[in-house]
């Protein structure tokens, strides 16, 4: 039989926040599931939703995995020790060390015997950078204590996706096993460009989660400053109310030259498209592990304007954008009137540097060979353990 990896990613769709992570965790499942036996638990509404978008009444193919939505309470998803219990599996993959509703009561559980202590992966998707962790900080800095007191993570593996995160994951967790492994992200077909009218604005986006984190707030800043007409279309769910309003009331203070709306939020199959509509994506998040929206619009042939807290770097020697060490708005507005200059003709060459950036990073990963390894690792552990009457707590 197929070693069983149950993935706790409590914002698989439906909604459409964690739009990056969701489509990582089923392009492994899609590449792996010849090797694995993919079981995904998800809260069965959007986040913030009253009620429910899918059945939390048993398990649904999805062909590639099968997935168990469950109702969320206070007190996290409803029933996920039981299910944990009742399902057999060899490994649990989580995704987000703060996530209240399915991490940390799987790690409560699995700390006092209510579940097996089977391995557990968990995936903090970029939450121990400077920039996240300074976001709620002393909140954060207290449940991480308790953590560290209770023994919470103890033989838990944190999963990273690139350098900075694996040093980050260490400082916290000196004593924990981390591995650095990048998302798996397949390619998708280009998208037809439309070239933005000549003498119109530049068209430029941003693409993910409205939230501080994101920094929305500062890209609104740099277009205060911008000299060239651009029409700004923002992209995703409102995830932070507060930050929502601040950024609302810098559009109302943006010059007559620069418009800027929230198109809504996108479902995932539209993304490509709407990026490739665009002439820049413009998205100076303070921290970023990966960047799905960035390997996103660079698939799409539309070149990226962001900072250099992601592991996109080098981006103007391919000519597929800008990574700025200088997070200033003043910066990034200077970098979007030099790319406003260009021609048409270079632009197409821009356009084509962002691809070949995107299908660079695809053909040299070696994801889905490092996954695999790791789950065969640590399912033969788990084996042992079985074997050796250890393998519940």
């Amino acid at each position: 039989m197929k070693p069983r990896v149950v993935v706790l990613i409590g914002a698989f769709w439906p909604g459409h926040e964690s739009a990056g992570p969701n489509l990582s965790v089923k392009a492994m499942c899609e590449t792996l599931a010849d090797r694995f036996d993919f079981l995904l638990l998800a809260r069965d509404r959007a986040f913030g939703a009253v009620e429910p978008l899918a059945p939390s009444n048993g398990w649904r193919d999805l062909g590639w995995a099968k997935i168990h939505y469950l109702p969320v309470g206070p007190r996290g998803a409803t029933g996920l020790a039981r299910l944990l219990r009742e399902t057999p599996h060899d490994i649990v993959f989580t995704n987000s060390f703060f996530d209240k509703e399915f991490t940390i009561p799987l790690l409560m559980a699995r700390r006092f015997g209510k579940v097996p202590r089977n391995p557990v992966v968990l995936s903090p998707r970029g939450e121990f950078s400077s920039g996240a962790l300074g976001l709620n900080a002393i909140r954060k800095s207290l449940y991480r204590g308790l953590v560290s007191r209770l023994g919470l993570v103890r033989s838990v593996v944190f999963h990273t996706t690139s350098d900075e995160e694996e040093r980050d994951v260490r400082a916290a967790f000196p004593a924990n096993r981390v591995v650095r492994i990048t998302n798996l992200r397949p390619t998708f077909p280009l998208p037809p460009h439309r070239p933005s009218a000549k003498g119109g604005p530049l068209r430029a986006t941003f693409v993910g989660r409205i939230s501080p984190v994101k920094g929305l707030d500062l890209a609104l800043e740099a277009l205060r400053l911008v000299q060239t007409p651009v029409d700004f279309t923002i992209y995703g769910p409102i995830s932070d109310a507060s930050h929502w309003a601040q950024c609302q009331a810098i559009i109302a203070a943006l010059p007559a030259h620069v418009s800027a709306r929230h198109g809504g939020e996108l479902a995932n199959d539209a993304v490509p498209g709407a990026l490739a509509a665009q002439d820049l994506m413009f998205m100076p998040s303070r921290s970023e592990n990966f960047g799905h929206a960035i390997f996103e619009s660079l698939c799409a042939g539309t070149p990226v304007v962001i900072g250099d807290r992601t592991p996109w770097r080098g981006l103007k020697a391919d000519r597929a954008g800008f990574d700025l060490a200088d997070m200033r708005p003043a910066a990034f507005a200077a970098a979007i009137d030099r790319y406003a200059e260009l021609d048409a003709d270079q632009r197409d060459l821009w356009r084509e540097g962002a691809r070949r950036v995107a299908e660079r990073f695809v053909h040299e990963s070696r994801a889905a060979e490092e996954l695999s390894a790791l789950f065969n690792r640590l399912s033969s552990e788990h084996d042992w353990n079985l074997e050796a009457g250890n393998g519940a707590a």
